[in-house]
């Protein structure tokens, strides 16, 4: 595997490439599906535990992987990372041949307040005050992956959305995204908890709803139990968060972490189907 890293945009974003070689013993002109991660952290932060751990897993599942560090803070008002988010798409399909990607195999995946970011790029592609690049259907994401993901910015709003995303942008009503849905917003996946008490899960349930209305496919998973942010909900990733609460608490996550973790084998299997891959074919890593 190589890491390869480069700046997008004027504020300093980083793209990170998990790139995994080609190679004769399995196929060295395949082209692999990819996946473009946005962790979340509220529009203040990046966060790191859905970041690399996030690329490796869907590495692991035979997609290139990459993670985009957008502007946040008061670099980060809409529509700033959106046009960060687009230009690393189109520097992605750019240079398919270079990263061994299938240009028309490419998914955003979000968490939190980067759910709401792979949902811009979802709904706002062909918007030309929000994607500024030359090219904007080739800005088009294959597929959406919306992990607990901040999607309005009206009654169910996480605080941040208006209060640090739409801090003074000349485009409060754009950042409420269920109401941008068409026919041509891509695929969507999209999972929460009822329990979420950070970002509600009717931001899911709004978005599938403008979703199935549209006619655009989508799957949706609403688990019962588990806190805001738990990732991948592996061990790994979990372990720092539980050690904030007492060990009472600590249980009844770890056992909300168990049944949600299966979100991702989910996220998967989703992804599949929309590039339709067969199985069996020679060198494929599905």
């Amino acid at each position: 595997m190589k890491v390869l890293q480069y700046d997008i945009g004027e504020n300093g974003a980083k793209l990170t490439c998990y790139v995994q070689d080609a190679s004769p013993a399995i196929d060295a002109s395949a082209r692999r599906p990819a996946v473009l991660i946005f962790p979340g952290g509220g529009y203040e932060f990046v966060s790191d535990a859905e970041k690399e751990c996030v690329a490796l897993a869907y590495g692991a599942e035979g997609f290139q992987s990459f993670t985009l560090e957008y502007s946040v803070k008061e670099k980060g008002v809409f529509p700033v990372p959106q046009r960060e988010a687009f230009a690393a798409i189109a520097f992605l399909r750019s240079h398919a041949e270079q990263l061994l990607i299938d240009p028309h195999c490419l998914a955003v995946v979000g968490f939190s307040a980067g759910g709401h970011l792979a949902a811009s790029c979802g709904v706002f592609w062909d918007d030309a005050c929000v994607n500024l690049q030359p090219d904007r259907r080739g800005c088009r994401p294959d597929a959406l992956v919306l992990v607990y993901p901040c999607i309005t910015a009206g009654e169910y709003a996480y605080p941040g959305i208006v209060g640090v995303h739409g801090k003074g942008t000349a485009f409060p009503e754009r950042l409420s995204l269920e109401h941008y849905v068409t026919k041509e917003t891509p695929p969507a996946f999209l999972c929460h908890t009822s329990a979420d008490t950070c970002v509600p899960s009717l931001n899911s349930l709004l978005f599938a709803s403008a979703l199935a209305k549209a006619g655009v496919p989508y799957e949706l998973h609403i688990y019962k139990d588990g806190p805001h942010g738990m990732s991948l909900a592996t061990r790994a990733v979990s372990s720092p968060y539980l050690k904030t609460f007492d060990e009472g608490i600590q249980r009844a996550v770890r056992d909300a972490c168990k049944r949600f973790s299966d979100w991702f084998e989910k996220s998967v299997a989703f992804l599949r189907l929309i590039f339709d891959a067969p199985a069996d074919r020679a060198g494929d890593p599905f």
